[in-house]
């Protein structure tokens, strides 16, 4: 007995995962010029510069992209995957402090060195949907103070601190690391590592000098999990959770 065509028993036809695969890798060749585009002809991103770089003809390009919103949100999702892999290395736990905050700062500004106006087209340009409430920077602004957020609650947690102080902590960092790769990408006053090196002083005083408020001090440049955290705040009365302890005694 043959099996009927859309039936529970049918065999899945190859060719449409081939043509899903290819529309996948062709729209990922398409990002590739748009990237050429912005570094040629600047933030202000052309279809037809696109289709330029690509050597296609423009309704070849809107085979792969409804439109040019839906060209733009490609862009994002390559700039915010080209972000995570640069920073991905600086998540090491195994890394002492210092190295991790460097190798975050310096991913991100290897990003805007290599690619400086897609950096200023996501500034200027309002991703689709009902979440597009800002530009494409501010929306990378948020998700990135959301994950820096996460991270310092659970480091103020371990550290019997306020987990309160994590949110505004975090978009602080984000702020000061944004504005001011903002103002190098206008002004390069100076080169990337010196940035870089100057950036990493400023935020790690931020994390240091919170801590220290609390009788913390952490070495930088050794690695530092959870149970030494929580040994070198035991060592100082002003911890919350140690002065609770003193005052069962």
């Amino acid at each position: 007995m043959g099996v009927k065509s859309g039936g529970p028993g049918r065999v899945p036809d190859g060719r449409s995962s081939r043509w899903t695969a290819h529309r996948a890798a062709r729209r990922e060749e398409f990002v590739d010029a748009a990237l050429r585009a912005l570094a040629v002809h600047g933030p202000d991103l052309h279809i037809g510069h696109v289709a330029e770089q690509a050597g296609v003809s423009k309704p070849v390009l809107y085979r792969q992209f409804a439109d040019k919103a839906d060209l733009l949100a490609a862009l994002r999702e390559r700039g915010v995957a080209m972000l995570v892999v640069r920073v991905a290395p600086a998540l090491d736990d195994g890394l002492p402090p210092l190295e991790r905050v460097r190798g975050a700062i310096d991913g991100f500004f290897s990003l805007l060195e290599e690619h400086p106006n897609l950096y200023r087209l996501a500034a200027r340009t309002v991703p689709a949907g009902p979440g597009g409430g800002g530009s494409g920077v501010r929306t990378g602004k948020a998700l990135t103070a959301a994950e820096l957020t996460r991270v310092f609650d659970e480091a103020l947690h371990h550290l019997g601190l306020d987990t309160r102080g994590a949110e505004p902590w975090a978009h602080a960092v984000v702020g000061m690391v944004h504005n001011t790769a903002e103002w190098w990408l206008e002004k390069r006053p100076m080169s990337r590592q010196e940035i870089v090196d100057r950036l990493t002083e400023m935020v790690w005083a931020a994390i240091d000098g919170f801590l220290r408020g609390y009788g913390i001090e952490l070495d930088p440049k050794s690695p530092i999990g959870p149970d030494q955290m929580m040994a070198a705040a035991r060592r100082h009365p002003r911890w919350p959770a140690a002065a609770a302890s003193d005052e069962e005694l």
